[in-house]
C-alpha cells in the first residue's frame, strides 16, 4: 500500500529488470491480436489480473478508458492498474493497457486488433514527514537497513513481480488464442 506521506523517498524499479529475465533491456511486454472479438479481451482482463496477482477485482483500477465509434469500426483502449502490497515499505505495480479496432464481420460478427502492452514497477516508500525522518542520524540507519538487510527483500519482489507479468503474459496470450479463428 502506497505511504501516504507529505514527504518521501521513492525508490521506482522496473521489474523485468531483474537479472536472468527473458526480456533483457525491456520496460514491458507486448501483445499483439488480429482476429475476430478482440473486445472480449477487455472484458477478459480484469478477471485475470485479479487471479494472477490474488488482488481482489474491486481494488483494480481502471484508468483511461475510451470507447468511440467512428463510422463502421469501432476504437477503445484502457489502462488497468493493480497494486499489490509487499510490506509496509514496498508494492509492486502491473500496468496493463489495451488498445484496440473492431469492424463488422459476415463471417464471425466483429473482427479486428488489439495491442497490450504489460508493465510492472517494483516501489519503496520510505516517509521523510517527521522531523527524526528528516535527520542525518536517520538517514543513516535507513540507508544501512536498505542496503544490508532490504535488498535481498526487494530483489525477490522483483523476481516475483517479473514472474506475475510472464503469468499475465502466458494467460492473456492464451485467452486470445482461444478465440474463435476464421
Amino acid at each position: 500500500m502506497p505511504i501516504f506521506a507529505r514527504t518521501k523517498l521513492v525508490i521506482h524499479e522496473d521489474c523485468l529488470e531483474v537479472p536472468g529475465s527473458p526480456f533483457p533491456g525491456k520496460k514491458f511486454i507486448t501483445l499483439e491480436y488480429s482476429g475476430p472479438n478482440p473486445q472480449a479481451a477487455y472484458y477478459q482482463t480484469k478477471k485475470i489480473l485479479s487471479q494472477i496477482t490474488k488482488v481482489p477485482e474491486t481494488e483494480i483500477i481502471e484508468r483511461d478508458f475510451s470507447w468511440m465509434r467512428e463510422g463502421m469500426e469501432e476504437k477503445f483502449s484502457v489502462r488497468f492498474d493493480v497494486i499489490k502490497d509487499m510490506d509496509r515499505f514496498s508494492y509492486i505495480q502491473i500496468s496493463v493497457t489495451m488498445k484496440g479496432k473492431i469492424r463488422p464481420s459476415k463471417e464471425v460478427g466483429k473482427e479486428g486488433d488489439l495491442s497490450i502492452t504489460i508493465e510492472g514497477m517494483l516501489r519503496t516508500e520510505y516517509p521523510q514527514d517527521t522531523l527524526w525522518q528528516r535527520s542525518l542520524l536517520y538517514e543513516l540507519f535507513r540507508t544501512f537497513y536498505h542496503k544490508f538487510i532490504y535488498e535481498e527483500a526487494r530483489m525477490k519482489y522483483k523476481r516475483e513481480c517479473a514472474n506475475l507479468m510472464m503469468q499475465l503474459h502466458s494467460s492473456i496470450k492464451e485467452f486470445l488464442n482461444t478465440l474463435p479463428r476464421r
